[in-house]
């Protein structure tokens, strides 16, 4: 139940929880979705991907890595990407840059002193 309430919440809403899932020592991956258009698009998990795919009907290639993975390829990738966080089919959802997307997961990141660390030795802070 918990999920289809953020599903249907408002984007914010569904942008704090997937900035808390992918930090989140349990998760820390995320999935990205490349359907050829402008963005890439972000999930924190499949049940919410899985609703965006079977409604979209787009061919979308995807591919689930770490957090601190995308925040790498993010680095030595020095062209600006746009990238949807938690795309809801039919609902509004913001685009972000790169930059606006690796401050608010490092933000977010550290709060937590071993994922600081783990920033750090990465070369990301």
């Amino acid at each position: 139940m918990k999920k289809q309430n953020i599903q249907n919440s408002n984007y914010l809403q569904r942008e704090k929880n997937f900035l808390n899932t992918i930090t989140s020592e349990d998760t820390f991956q995320v999935i990205v979705g490349n359907d050829n258009s402008s963005s890439l698009l972000l999930w924190q998990d499949e049940y919410y991907m899985d609703a965006y795919l079977n409604s979209s009907q787009k061919t979308i290639r995807l591919s689930k890595v770490s957090t601190i993975e995308l925040l790498k390829w993010i680095k030595e990738n020095h062209q600006e990407i746009l990238f949807s966080i938690h795309p809801v089919f039919g609902q509004e959802s913001f685009n972000l840059t790169s930059e606006e997307l690796t401050k608010k997961v490092i933000e977010n990141m550290e709060s937590d002193g071993d994922f600081y660390d783990t920033l750090r030795k990465n070369n990301l802070l």
